[in-house]
């Protein structure tokens, strides 16, 4: 006998048996539903005083047989298999029974959307078990007014006149083209970006903006965005379930398949939200770890960005899937899934520990070459400053050397060291490193650690900030903080404000009152006399400082 599925319990085998004859039924592909199958769903319905729900693939067979409404249907376990493409449909339509309401519900239509399904009918049972009105809805592609579905209503299902096998090819297509019209892309992944501030709203549009330039450069396709302004965070969804629901079903209709939150969301934030939907729930530090993931090419990178992804996943390992958090024991007891958590656990602390001993060696290394440096005597700069200032396109024109520059979020993670000649001769060497990001997530400072010792042992930082950038003082106090919180904030530096050649005479004006500080394009070599005439002076003041210290120490 076929599975029934469902709120089976209580049923006898006569009625399991009467439901698995369902199974024998074939509908032709061009009709939703035939009238004779209608007239059987709707006795059995009748006499079981239960609502019955069928799963009809696009051949017309009955995938399965439900007792309970649409929304407790189990997919996963029901329809192992989905299908490929991100702008196709489900493959299957789902017929429910309503005993005396030909309507359909919200979690009705919420299902839909949810799982992508061809259609949704809902068919009313009378008295006696005699079939009523029939309601279908289907997903319609984005449009102006929002709408997400159609809903059509027949008062007699013997009137139902929609081919379904013509009327699904071009829904499709209608879908396809808007996927693509949408700016989806097959190869990459669609993302819908939710911001969350419970201060302005112009602070959250700032923080989204950044967010969206951290998902194009984790080569994502951004599909559509929103934002929430609260009083107060939610505790368990971040933001309220209501707009949670409300994103989850624009994210599903636009073709998206990863909700990325402009936020560090808590392990059971993570849980709670992935309950609610199929979508991969992304937060802010996960994206960027995994754009450092995507840019390290050297062994010391990927190191540091495996140690970072690790620790970041150890807090977050029950809510990585199903199969481990659905299956621990009774009371007293340690199921299998507890165990294997466990050890997945155990296995995870072990790969940090040795990554940890590994990042150690590579600090010991970088000691050993920076004590070298030092007995040379030759001054160290380091650029520093917010990612995507064109720090990597100075050091190539002061250095002549060939570091990757592009346009976009940390094209850089290891430091590149190289050595120039100042305008009085005098010989430094000059060091590219990562660059810095508001909120930089505590996984990576720490990872980084080796990276970041390379500042502790500079003589002189040159901060490098976008003179074109509107929030270019807040991208400085993020820089300034974060060098505070690593302890570098004792180490002399100065402002340098980049591409002149595209900022306004009246922003590059501003900012040389505000900072007193050199105004160049990394670009233009002509520009550059002014910064290194000011490293230059910089580093004799702090050579005449260290000399007048050494002097006195001596002395006492």
């Amino acid at each position: 006998m076929e599975k029934i599925y469902g709120r089976t319990s209580g049923l006898s085998p006569s009625e399991l048996k009467n439901l698995s004859r369902l199974y024998r039924r074939r509908i032709p592909p061009r009709e939703i539903i035939t009238l004779e199958l209608g007239k059987t769903l709707s006795q059995v319905s009748h006499e079981l005083k239960k609502t019955i729900t069928l799963i009809i693939d696009r051949k017309g067979k009955i995938e399965a047989v439900f007792v309970g409404d649409s929304h407790e249907v189990p997919f996963t376990e029901i329809l192992e298999r989905s299908r490929e493409a991100k702008y196709r449909l489900r493959g299957y339509r789902l017929i429910h029974t309503h005993i005396k309401n030909p309507k359909l519900s919200h979690p009705d239509l919420v299902t839909l959307i949810n799982e992508r399904l061809d259609l949704i009918g809902v068919l009313e049972v009378k008295d006696g078990g005699v079939p009523g009105r029939f309601q279908i809805a289907h997903l319609i592609p984005p449009n102006p007014a929002q709408e997400m579905w159609r809903i059509i209503e027949y008062n007699d299902l013997g009137r139902v006149d929609i081919n379904f096998e013509e009327f699904i090819k071009e829904l499709e297509n209608e879908i396809e083209r808007s996927y693509f019209n949408f700016g989806g892309e097959e190869e990459r992944e669609g993302v819908f970006l939710v911001g969350f501030s419970t201060r302005s709203r112009l602070e959250a549009e700032e923080s989204l903006n950044e967010l969206e330039s951290l998902a194009i450069s984790a080569d994502k396709v951004v599909l559509d965005k929103t934002i929430q302004i609260r009083k107060e965070v939610d505790p368990r969804y971040l933001i309220g379930k209501g707009k949670l629901e409300e994103i989850i079903l624009r994210a599903k209709q636009v073709g998206a398949e990863s909700l990325v939150f402009d936020a560090e969301l808590t392990p059971a934030q993570v849980r709670a939200i992935s309950e609610e939907t199929n979508l991969q729930i992304i937060d802010r530090t996960q994206l960027i770890l995994e754009i450092f993931a995507k840019r390290a090419t050297t062994s010391e990178g990927k190191i540091q960005v495996q140690l970072a992804q690790l620790r970041y996943m150890l807090p977050r390992l029950t809510g990585r899937g199903i199969e481990l958090s659905q299956l621990g024991g009774g009371i007293g007891t340690r199921g299998p899934g507890e165990k294997k958590l466990e050890e997945e656990r155990r296995r995870l602390r072990k790969q940090i520990e040795k990554l940890e001993r590994q990042i150690e060696e590579i600090s010991r290394r970088r000691e050993h070459t920076r004590k070298h440096r030092k007995e040379t005597g030759i001054p160290t700069v380091t650029l520093i400053g917010y990612t995507n200032v064109g720090k990597s396109t100075l050091f190539n024109t002061l250095t002549r050397s060939g570091v990757i520059v592009r346009d976009q979020l940390f094209s850089t993670l290891n430091p590149t060291t190289r050595k120039i000649v100042l305008p009085s001769g005098r010989e430094i060497l000059i060091t590219d490193t990562v660059g810095f990001i508001r909120n930089l997530p505590k996984e990576l400072v720490n990872a980084f650690r080796a990276t970041l010792e390379e500042l502790g042992e500079s003589t002189l930082l040159v901060h490098v900030a976008d003179s074109t950038d509107p929030l270019v003082d807040e991208r400085i106090e993020s820089v300034e903080r974060i060098l505070e919180s690593t302890g570098y904030d004792s180490i002399p530096r100065f402002i340098v404000f980049n591409k002149s050649d595209i900022a306004s005479e009246e922003v590059i004006n501003r900012l040389k009152r505000a900072y007193n500080a050199p105004v160049i394009s990394a670009f233009k070599k002509e520009t550059l006399v002014t910064l290194l005439e000011r490293i230059d002076r910089e580093i004799e003041r702090i050579t005449q400082r260290e000399e007048i210290l050494r002097l006195q120490h001596h002395t006492s």
